[in-house]
């Protein structure tokens, strides 16, 4: 695999923001075995800078749940009240573990009580105050908004009660889990929950939609929806899991393997455990060679975009510490490297 400091080929780099604004942006692409760098704006440590990744966490908790599902520490169809000190309400079935790592839980976006606060007191870091105490308040308190399995429902609690419960049933803390698990295996030595002072020195200021300096996020317990920090480098090593000729210890790419499947369709659009799934095909415009499995996130100073061509290994990471959306951009890049 080679590497190229200088940025992205013509093609790729004519689809790039001219401009990042306030912040940093690094995108990185691997096309045919080459990754290609580039990196503009306000970046301590480069393209190497970290950034918040928000929800493109939830495809690391899904990981862990295809791997412990597959050692039999848990169940994919468990009841996520299997796993809990304090059951859920119950609409029609029990919430299970691929319900929450499909977003089928019927689960609301937030726990109950937190969007008010969310938008005024604890607006600057609004899971914060989600430790073990408040959360499992929460899981009493959140009723599903419908029958589990029935419809799609985007839930960063779901999300964020999978990695609490995960965590349990393997005995451990979430950190630790994806420490032991995922990252250090992969040798993710920059993808992290809680950095370290260099770490944190080399991590891009967050800003906000109109520039304004933005804080970092603390997601306490709720970690598994969008907690982890990482780099663009990072990135790629993980969505090297996927791929004709996978990367990665062989049950992690089996786990991999098993997020990717498709268990639900929306629209034109599947979902996995963790991953949408952008199929073949389509208008002219937007037409893939191969499927896609793609996750975007964002905390309050970032946005993140990763996306895998598994039949090929070709994949797509865009970071900025901007709250403004890279999707766009992601998507682009994408359909340049499937087309």
């Amino acid at each position: 695999m080679t590497e190229s400091p200088i940025g992205p080929p013509a093609d790729l780099a004519a689809l790039l923001p001219r401009r990042s604004g306030p912040g940093g942006m690094v995108v990185a692409v691997r096309r045919g075995g080459a990754v290609h760098t580039w990196g503009r704006g306000d970046l301590p440590d480069g393209p190497s800078s970290l950034f918040e990744i928000g929800s493109v966490t939830k495809t690391v908790t899904a990981t862990l749940l295809a791997l412990l599902a597959a050692e039999g520490v848990v169940g994919l169809d468990d009841p996520v009240a299997a796993h809990l000190p304090v059951a859920p309400p119950v609409v029609v079935r029990p919430v299970t573990l691929s319900d929450l790592a499909s977003h089928h839980s019927g689960f609301p976006r937030l726990p109950a009580g937190s969007l008010w606060r969310g938008m005024t007191s604890e607006r600057h870091d609004p899971y914060a105050s989600f430790d073990e105490q408040r959360l499992l308040r929460a899981v009493a308190e959140t009723k599903p908004e419908r029958p589990p399995g029935e419809k799609f429902g985007y839930s960063n609690y779901g999300a964020g009660l999978l990695g609490f419960a995960l965590a349990r049933a393997a005995g451990t803390s979430y950190a630790a889990l994806v420490a032991d698990r995922v990252t250090g295996p992969l040798g993710l030595a920059d993808t992290v929950l809680e950095p370290s002072a260099e770490q944190a020195a080399r991590t891009a200021p967050g800003h906000g939609w109109l520039g304004r300096p933005a804080g970092a996020w603390d997601l306490a317990e709720l970690a598994g929806a969008g907690g982890l920090r990482s780099t663009a480098a990072d990135l790629l090593r993980l969505l090297a899991l996927h791929g004709p000729d996978p990367a990665g210890p062989p049950d992690l790419v089996a786990a991999a393997a098993e997020t990717a499947r498709q268990r639900h369709q929306v629209g034109r659009i599947g979902v996995g455990l963790g991953w949408m799934i952008v199929p073949a095909g389509g208008p002219a415009r937007t037409r893939l060679a191969h499927d896609a499995l793609f996750h975007d996130g964002g905390t309050g100073g970032y946005r993140s975009f990763a996306a895998v061509v598994p039949a090929t290994g070709d994949a797509v990471v865009v970071l900025r510490s901007r709250a403004r959306g890279v999707t766009g951009t992601g998507l682009r890049l994408l359909r340049a490297l499937a087309a």
